[in-house]
């Protein structure tokens, strides 16, 4: 009986040990997959985060925390919000999307053509919205342009740059409100030269000091009284002085914008005047860029006709005193 009971004994020792040593050996369970530890820093690229081939579940993976998924989120925005953009967006002043769309403004390799396609034509009225709702922004435009294409100056972003800010002023948004930011970069011409990504807006909050100086550097206004005939404006000792004038000034300040403006009496019908003006105008933009030397794309005409009169249309001096051209002057703070 004593020696059965010690072999018992023996056998229950070795079944226990047996059975530890068996749990000892099997693998792992609580953890499913690859346990590869997930750790993001802010700034990681999502091709840097090693692949997991198994759904990541947050409530039974004790590797892959609830805290780590909202760091792989703002990686993968951060990510998105850094790549170069694709097609055509406008972001606000707090980072809200206003508009984007798949394809952008085309432009062509060397020239400061752009063309803007039918169905992006409505991206003007969405900015001048935002303009209007928040007057305290200014709208950057973002235009690129290549290191492979012609060096001139101003560079062809800032071309292009101009081209877009033309369609936003008639849309009546202030020119000092517009700032144009050229960027450098190598673009991927298509095989036509073409290419449709190159522009972006967004909106900052307005700089004061910027405007400021701006209008402190802008001349005034010059009026002249050349001496009209049925064939057009007379050039005359007044008219020399003005292009003498007017030189000065562009080289002192080359990055001015000039409009001349003319101006009728109220005899005839307003749209004769009107035509009359323009004619006077046009006729005062030739002379000033023929003479001075600037730049016909830096000078437009226009006319108010018998709009405006400064003096009444009553007597021969008030009528000679309304027919007249003015030299207006404005800012470009995009070169």
């Amino acid at each position: 009986m004593k020696n059965f009971l010690i072999a018992f004994l023996v056998f229950l020792i070795w079944s226990f040990f047996g059975l530890w040593l068996y749990s000892w050996l099997q693998p792992d369970d609580s953890v499913a997959g690859d346990t590869t530890e997930i750790k993001l820093e802010k700034g990681d690229q999502l091709s840097d985060v090693p692949k997991v081939d198994t759904p990541l579940d947050v409530t039974t993976n004790p590797i892959i925390t609830a805290n780590d998924t909202v760091s792989i989120a703002e990686a993968y925005k951060e990510e998105i919000d850094s790549a170069p953009s694709i097609g055509l967006k406008a972001v606000g002043e707090s980072g809200d999307i206003i508009f984007r769309y798949p394809e952008g403004f085309t432009i062509v390799k060397n020239s400061p053509i752009v063309d803007v396609p039918s169905d992006l034509v409505d991206f003007k009225y969405k900015l001048n919205t935002y303009v209007l709702e928040h007057p305290d922004t200014e709208l950057h435009i973002t235009s690129q342009y290549s290191p492979s294409e012609i060096i001139d100056s101003p560079n062809l972003g800032v071309k292009r740059g101009r081209e877009v800010k033309q369609i936003l002023l008639g849309m009546g948004i202030p020119s000092e409100r517009i700032v144009i930011k050229p960027f450098i970069t190598q673009i991927p011409f298509e095989t036509d030269d073409s290419y449709r990504h190159s522009f972006s807006f967004a909106f900052k909050p307005i700089n004061e000091e910027r405007i400021s100086a701006l209008k402190k550097s802008i001349p005034e206004t010059r009026t002249v009284y050349p001496e009209f005939s049925y064939q057009g404006i007379m050039v005359n000792a007044e008219l020399n002085a003005l292009q003498k004038d007017v030189s000065e000034i562009i080289k002192e300040n080359p990055n001015l914008l000039i409009e001349v403006v003319g101006h009728t009496d109220n005899v005839g019908n307003a749209i004769d005047n009107y035509r009359k003006g323009l004619e006077y105008a046009q006729q005062l933009r030739w002379f000033l860029v023929n003479k001075s030397g600037i730049d016909k794309n830096r000078i437009t005409a226009a006319s108010k006709g018998e709009s405006e009169p400064i003096a009444g249309n009553g007597t021969t001096k008030g009528r000679n005193l309304n027919r007249r051209l003015e030299v207006k002057f404005y800012l470009d703070a995009n070169d």
